[in-house]
């Protein structure tokens, strides 16, 4: 691809000047000369004084839109233009980079920032100019992070242009974990519940102290940024383990009705229960009536009339262990799905929305691996079903009347709780995902959910001779088929995102991540996973330099990403 941009601009790089600060009667695009770059006119802003801190300007924000005029939902941008986001995530990040910190600090971090936001963007930012941009017009998230210099700040590659930053869009991630075990789900023997690739505690929805946590959360991480029209979505989670899979290395979905046992606090009791387990026993109170009735439907033996002594003398019921016929697996999930999980995502996603309504707020980003291990809640009914990952040889019961298992409907938005869209990580080495599990899956979420999905993390890695090829996601394009390892990942990021564009209600997809994990003296951070490489004397490696074969394909994909659209479902 050349630096030559001809006139009429495509909207998404119309979208990329207007919001790095070149207004429409400033751009250059003569058709006279079919080799003249668009340029903004008049002397580049002057770097503001680094305080770390800027006002914001508040809105107009991003938007989500289905047009009937269009066959897609978009992405709409603060000036109006719909957009499919093509994002790459984790931009900079220098400590897992041997040479990075170099590379980025070579000159001063405004013209830093704004000559790394031209190569991935539009090729010109605030006057810095590169050839062969790659026409990403969003930075994904973990990119806030500040790696041009100590003075701490949000990076100065999404700071205001008129505060000496390149100004672009991007995503953040929050972090919704409880900081103690004290306000978290347990199981019967008190262990703590870490569901997700994260490893983060879960709180327990009705603990003033995991409350607590959300709004400090919020205050630290929301609040700063809540007029900031840059900012495209809020992830409330990274692969927490909630509605994706279990763990790194365990097939299957979390059984929540075995961690339903957290501390109780003082104060708390069935009629004002400030954790999981009064509750639980209050949903049972209002579900039976008398302790006499539970045990019959239960066929135990509880004592006396006090619903409490589930909770304070047990035995606390575990589905397929103990002390829980079928009755009481259904009670258990009505409570887990109607009761737990949606206390968990209102009392959340409130929060954010009480102190910024105007933003778009995702659902955690999901992690879907691939169809061996995750099978997006395919019940027994199913022909291929999903099972617990807690008790792998038991498949997930079938939605019904009684109880849902599934609980994507539990993203839906619903006045101010609930998420505007689901976002999901997808990782494979080959071409495209494996269909049909790929796309009825996804159809799945969207269906259940109502909303649209953004393709937040995907990337294709090489093997690297000499390298552990750890620390990141396996999508390994294959290392012994004759194919140059660097066009292969080249060629399946085109058909990859083919693949994303096929699907109406997806808005848009961004590629993890910037750079490669290189620690020459740490195995566990060695793997192929970026668009730039890293010092690597050995082999003829050296930070911040292009992979050859790759960046091209990838530059020609994203530049063509409205006729890719168009040729998909329709503009």
């Amino acid at each position: 691809m050349k630096t030559e941009i001809l006139a009429p601009l495509p909207p998404f790089l119309v979208l990329c000047l207007s919001l790095l600060g070149c207004p429409p009667e400033s751009w250059d695009t003569g058709q006279a000369d079919a080799t003249q770059e668009e340029t903004c006119t008049g002397d580049p802003l002057d770097p503001a004084e680094d305080t770390g801190e800027w006002e914001l300007p508040t809105g107009p924000f991003w938007t989500l839109e289905q047009p009937s005029d269009s066959a897609r939902t978009w992405l709409v941008s603060p000036a109006g233009e719909r957009t499919f986001a093509i994002g790459v995530n984790s931009v900079m990040r220098s400590t897992t980079c041997d040479g990075m910190e170099d590379f980025i600090r070579r000159m001063e971090p405004s013209r830093a920032a704004a000559r790394s936001w031209a190569r991935l963007s539009t090729g010109e930012v605030n006057g810095e100019q590169v050839s062969n941009p790659y026409c990403f017009n969003s930075v994904g998230a973990f990119s806030e992070r500040n790696d041009f210099d100590d003075d701490g700040g949000d990076s100065w590659m999404i700071r205001p242009v008129e505060d000496g930053g390149a100004g672009a869009p991007y995503t953040v991630a929050l972090n919704p974990a409880a900081t103690s075990d004290d306000w978290s789900l347990k199981d019967e023997d008190g262990s703590v519940l870490r569901p997700g690739y994260a490893g983060y505690r879960m709180g327990d929805p009705y603990n003033p102290g995991f409350l607590a946590d959300i709004d400090a959360m919020v205050a630290e991480d929301v609040v700063p940024r809540a007029g900031d029209p840059r900012l495209q979505m809020w992830f409330l989670g990274n692969e927490i383990g909630i509605w994706d899979r279990t763990d790194r290395d365990v097939q299957g979905v979390r059984d929540f009705r075995r961690h339903l046992w957290s501390d109780c606090p003082d104060g708390s009791t069935l009629d004002a229960p400030l954790c999981a387990p009064h509750a639980l026993a209050a949903f049972l109170r209002d579900a039976y009536g008398t302790l006499a009735a539970l045990n019959e439907a239960w066929e135990s033996d509880y004592p006396g009339d006090d619903f409490a002594v589930i909770v304070e003398e047990g035995p606390r019921p575990v589905p397929y262990e103990h002390d829980c016929n079928l009755d009481c697996r259904y009670d258990l999930q009505r409570f887990v799905h109607d009761e737990l999980l949606a206390r968990w995502v209102r009392e959340t996603t409130t929060r954010v929305r009480a102190v910024d309504p105007e933003h778009l707020l995702s659902s955690p980003r999901l992690a879907l691996s691939n169809d061996s291990y995750y099978r997006f809640w395919a019940p027994t009914s199913s022909e291929d079903p999903d099972h617990w990952a807690d008790a792998p040889d038991v498949t997930v019961p079938t939605d019904s009347e009684r109880a849902t298992t599934c609980p994507f409907d539990l993203l839906a938005r619903d006045g101010d709780s609930g998420f505007d869209l689901v976002s999901v990580n997808v990782y494979t080495g080959q071409q495209e995902h494996d269909e049909p599990w790929f796309s009825d899956g996804l159809e799945k979420l969207h269906e259940r959910s109502g909303l649209p999905v953004y393709i937040s993390e995907f990337g294709i890695r090489a093997r690297i001779d000499g390298w552990s090829d750890v620390g990141g996601a396996t999508a390994f394009v294959p290392s012994s088929d004759g194919v140059d390892d660097q066009e292969q990942r080249g060629e399946h990021y085109a058909s990859q995102l083919r693949q994303f564009a096929g699907l109406p209600w997806v808005v848009g997809a961004a590629w993890h991540a910037w750079s490669d994990r290189y620690l020459a003296d740490d195995p566990d951070h060695q793997i192929n996973t970026g668009l730039v490489q890293c010092d690597d004397e050995a082999r003829g490696m050296e930070a911040g330099a292009r992979w050859d074969g790759l960046d091209d394909r990838i530059a020609e994909t994203n530049c063509g990403i409205e006729a890719l659209l168009d040729e998909e479902t329709g503009l």
